[in-house]
């Protein structure tokens, strides 16, 4: 009997895009697979669609379950649902994102079950899809031969290292040994992945399969009002992303303390680097067209 891999997918107004993650969840070769999407508060028609697909997955021989919660943030939705998964394997994809082969999960799967307790999570090639027509806008670089130590590359953002969930896979028994009482540091605006993949990849090794299994799709963000509002919400951005590393590194049961403290004050140096280049580049922005005409003058 094949070991269950579990699916926890958060979604937020995701109707126009959840189908085709949902779809590519049906086209796995994989027999044994349950499937939990959290809506964090949608308003438009994700509830009817997901719904849609429950006797599908029924067919399928696999399970898919619907659940709700007022707007919270993504983390939170992984963390209020996190205890419900009961697979051998888990995997955490975007709700906008969605499996590229047919045999994705079958072979992340296959490149976990036979290895030891010190291998903790396994990851695929990824390609980026632009929004309106779904043509590959880049991929990860399949030529390059990938570390398996991957705990700073996380931690800093290194060495091209790719947050995108769907391609990574993670032992269970892993997780719960990472996070015993499977309980994460929520940030509405930080998402799930440093707490979920920092525990995991602390002491243990991550597979990167070589082959581009999963798509990502790139959405057209918002464009912010004014330089200023623009700059107050990288602002705010940073600082949820170093509460989430911080509050991620303090929870980690085994990481000596000593060491921890000195990856939290590195974190945050960087991440005062970060505020500080952001607001030189607000403030020099004004002023760029007037510096490269004063340039250009003296090239003349």
């Amino acid at each position: 009997m094949s070991k269950l891999v579990s699916v926890l997918t958060p979604t937020y107004n995701c109707g126009k895009y959840i189908h085709r993650l949902l779809d590519s969840v049906l086209r796995q070769t994989y027999p044994a697979i349950e499937m939990h999407v959290i809506d964090d508060g949608s308003v438009d028609d994700t509830k009817e669609i997901i719904q849609r697909y429950v006797s599908k997955f029924e067919q399928r021989g696999y399970r898919l379950c619907y659940h709700y919660q007022t707007n919270q943030g993504q983390s939170a939705a992984i963390n209020n649902h996190l205890k419900m998964i009961t697979g051998d394997y888990f995997v955490w994809p975007d709700a906008d994102d969605f499996y590229k082969t047919d045999d994705a999960i079958e072979t992340l799967v296959n490149s976990l079950k036979d290895t030891d307790e010190t291998v903790g999570m396994t990851r695929c090639l990824l390609e980026y899809l632009n929004e309106e027509d779904l043509t590959v806008n880049r991929t990860i670089n399949a030529k390059r031969q990938y570390a398996e130590s991957l705990f700073e590359d996380c931690l800093y953002g290194q060495n091209s290292y790719w947050y995108n969930p769907g391609g990574y896979m993670m032992k269970t028994k892993v997780l719960k040994e990472a996070i015993p009482d499977l309980q994460i540091y929520t940030e509405h605006d930080a998402g799930q992945n440093w707490q979920l993949m920092l525990p995991v990849l602390y002491n243990r090794r991550c597979l990167t399969i070589n082959r581009v299994m999963y798509s990502v799709l790139i959405r057209l963000s918002s464009h912010s009002r004014g330089q200023f509002a623009a700059r107050k919400k990288s602002k705010r951005l940073f600082n949820s992303y170093r509460k989430t590393i911080v509050s991620t590194l303090e929870r980690m049961q085994e990481m000596p303390d000593g060491e921890k403290r000195d990856y939290i004050n590195k974190i945050n140096r960087l991440y005062d680097k970060k505020i500080l280049k952001n607001d030189l580049i607000y403030l020099t922005n004004p002023i760029r067209p007037a510096i490269k005409r004063f340039i250009a003058f003296f090239k003349k």
